[in-house]
């Protein structure tokens, strides 16, 4: 086996078949879907998936064994948009709580609760939060520059907290639960301000940054508990908000 999958739709075989030939980019007959974990192949495949049922927020659980993609990641994201739902997958971390959460256009790694994927029914507590702190007290990531040379433009800044804000250190799940419409939220907020990077903002951009992001802090009134990357992704939201968003502007002082 070389991976393992949740997925959150239950769908019939030949649907799975499909979705995995068109990411794995082998032919449809080169696929052979077998129900059940312990089940024996009926025949030499180039890849085999055996199916079960899931648990939590993901219906179906995949093993997949034969010739593996040359990169997992990319192989999960287009079975994500292929199935048009969301995939959980191995994040390559060896802490077992963590995992990639894959959806058409969007991959975010997240934590899971502990005792749910212990029973084999994975349920996302939200954004993975890499704090170097205990449980208890948690911190500032050390993941950025202050503005300066490294952050000449303000694209260049919000890049920096959008686009760069995993750190190293010791895993520490969110202390508050995340709702999967608050996960959606969020994503739906980070993917937004991405593009800003890049480009200047439309009326309907800074519209829907200013709702989101007082959704996301009326659902967290201590963001810290929710996780750092929700101060961060507020802190961002700030910083398109607070004048006419230029890419090519001069950075903005960030307040501590």
């Amino acid at each position: 086996m070389w991976d393992e999958l949740w997925i959150e739709n239950d769908v019939a075989n030949d649907v799975i078949a499909a979705a995995v030939a068109l990411a794995h980019g082998v032919a449809l007959e080169q696929v052979e879907v077998i129900d059940g974990i312990a089940t024996e192949s009926a025949r030499t495949s180039a890849v085999s998936v055996h199916r079960t049922r899931g648990g939590g927020q993901f219906a179906m659980r995949l093993q997949l064994s034969g010739t593996e993609p040359s990169d997992r990641r990319v192989f999960c994201a287009r079975l994500a948009s292929a199935l048009g739902c969301k995939v959980l997958g191995d994040d390559g971390n060896v802490n077992p709580f963590t995992f990639m959460l894959y959806e058409q256009g969007n991959a975010m790694r997240v934590s899971v609760d502990i005792q749910q994927i212990e029973e084999h029914a994975p349920v996302v507590l939200g954004p993975y939060d890499a704090s170097r702190d205990d449980e208890g007290h948690p911190t500032r990531p050390i993941r950025r520059l202050e503005p300066g040379s490294a952050q000449a433009t303000r694209g260049a800044q919000l890049a920096k907290i959008v686009n760069e804000y995993m750190v190293e250190g010791l895993p520490r799940p969110p202390l508050v639960t995340w709702s999967p419409a608050t996960t959606e939220l969020y994503g739906a907020l980070h993917k937004l301000l991405g593009t800003l990077v890049f480009r200047k903002a439309t009326k309907e951009d800074l519209a829907h940054i200013r709702e989101w992001s007082a959704t996301l802090a009326r659902t967290f009134p201590s963001p810290e508990n929710a996780g750092y990357f929700v101060v961060e992704l507020l802190e961002a939201s700030g910083l398109v908000l607070a004048e006419p968003w230029d890419p090519e502007a001069s950075p903005i002082p960030i307040q501590r």
